[in-house]
């Protein structure tokens, strides 16, 4: 690793292969060339420690109150290490480290930005699937974010020393985890929309506690923004919308969650092929199937209409209230009843009958992807299909006959009455 040589897009920062033209994030035109006006772009791992500072010393004091212990991870802009609150009860908390050298002006700006607004955006969130904002404060020329330190590993180490894949049923209780916390950012005023999500910003505890973790590139939507000002987002895990192209909208997060859940059931990495078919095999769990599958259209229209939605399907899933894989592809049309339909007596009206027959309450295998869809596009309190059941023609007819007689029968009897 330490001789791999990349190229940093100066649009968006993305990083990409020596021998890329265009930017693999954003499209942009990379410039290869090293002038006096344009910095190079080709940086060297050696390089790139030449310009970083070393890490934290081990028990340096930050703000006269956080010893630091060791570092326990780095990416974006900045480092992570774990340090003792000295002014707490010697408590473990997590200090987000964002380095300003090396960077120019305006990547300083946007950087600042992004960390001001995750400190913000953290105090003013509680939630269990989210770290706790404790102190932010600038040291040093360098910037820091004091949050609860969650005792685990990222969910991308964990599924990496399982073989790259997790089982189903593992898969869908962290994808009800996710959905719920994303569905808490959604529902904020305004919307909070994560745009980063992937396994390297997912935490797990050995309990299987999931936490969100790395805010650096969330923002308030803004309503009636035509698109965004740059590209942001990780190659594969982002939606095309992040491209660019559009507005980012809470969609954007349905479309990275349904990547990580793919992920997680296939163990392909998304960023080979970032849009291309996503093939899944899931016999025993289709409607799992269907709503990944869903949740993974380009266009944000035809995606599940809310986390809360995808949150009730996934939770729907993990109880079995579903139909067998076996009982809904090989479901055929209802039989005829073997019985006969007792005919109703010509002057008398039909007193009994046959039980009403009752619809299948799942749809028929060529039309489960459309209603599952259909549905998941609209809110809904229930998730179960809403079907109504009529009896069969055969009980209709002869009740209609028979009390159509009986009127008659009665009004020949009035007239003959009368006649009298």
């Amino acid at each position: 690793m330490g001789k791999d040589k990349h190229l940093f897009c100066a649009e968006c920062g993305g990083e990409n292969p020596l021998h890329a033209k265009f930017c693999r994030v954003c499209g942009h035109r990379l410039n290869t060339q090293t002038d006096s006006s344009t910095p190079a772009l080709t940086t060297t791992s050696a390089h790139m420690e030449a310009v970083t500072p070393q890490s934290l010393q081990i028990n340096i004091l930050l703000k006269q109150r956080y010893r630091i212990v060791e570092q326990i991870g780095s990416g974006g802009y900045g480092k992570v290490y774990r340090a003792i609150d000295t002014e707490f009860m010697d408590r473990q908390v997590a200090v987000k480290e964002m380095i300003q050298h090396g960077l120019s002006p305006q990547e300083l700006a946007e950087a600042a930005d992004g960390f001001k607004r995750e400190a913000v955006l953290l105090a003013t969130l509680t939630q269990s699937n989210l770290p706790s904002i404790y102190d932010y404060f600038s040291e040093h020329g360098n910037w820091y974010l004091v949050m609860s330190y969650i005792e685990g590993e990222t969910l991308e180490s964990y599924v990496r020393h399982r073989g790259g894949s997790l089982p189903v049923d593992k898969v869908i209780q962290i994808g009800i985890q996710l959905a719920t916390v994303l569905s808490f950012l959604h529902t904020r005023r305004p919307s909070i929309i994560f745009r980063d999500l992937k396994p390297s910003n997912i935490m797990r505890t050995p309990e299987g506690q999931i936490y969100l973790i790395d805010f650096g590139i969330a923002r308030h939507f803004k309503q009636g923004k035509a698109k965004d000002t740059i590209a942001l987002g990780s190659p594969g895990y982002a939606a095309p919308e992040q491209y660019g192209r559009a507005q980012t909208t809470p969609q954007a997060d349905v479309y990275s969650l349904g990547i990580v859940l793919y992920q997680l059931i296939t163990g392909i990495d998304p960023s080979i092929s970032p849009f291309g078919p996503k093939h899944l095999d899931l016999p025993n769990h289709p409607q799992l199937k269907i709503l990944i599958q869903c949740m993974l259209e380009l266009d944000p229209k035809r995606r599940p209409s809310s986390m809360g939605n995808i949150q009730r399907e996934l939770q729907r899933i993990a109880a079995g209230k579903v139909v067998k894989a076996s009982q809904h592809g090989n479901r055929q049309p209802p039989a005829q009843h073997s019985s006969p339909v007792r005919a109703a007596h010509p002057l008398r009206p039909f007193s009994s009958g046959p039980k009403r027959a009752q619809l299948p309450q799942q749809p028929l295998q060529r039309n489960a992807a459309r209603v599952e869809q259909a549905r998941l596009l609209h809110p809904a309190s229930s998730f179960a299909p809403q079907l109504v059941s009529t009896p069969p023609i055969a009980e209709v007819v002869p009740v209609a006959w028979g009390r159509m007689l009986n009127f008659m029968r009665s009004m020949t009897g009035i007239w003959r009455e009368k006649s009298y």
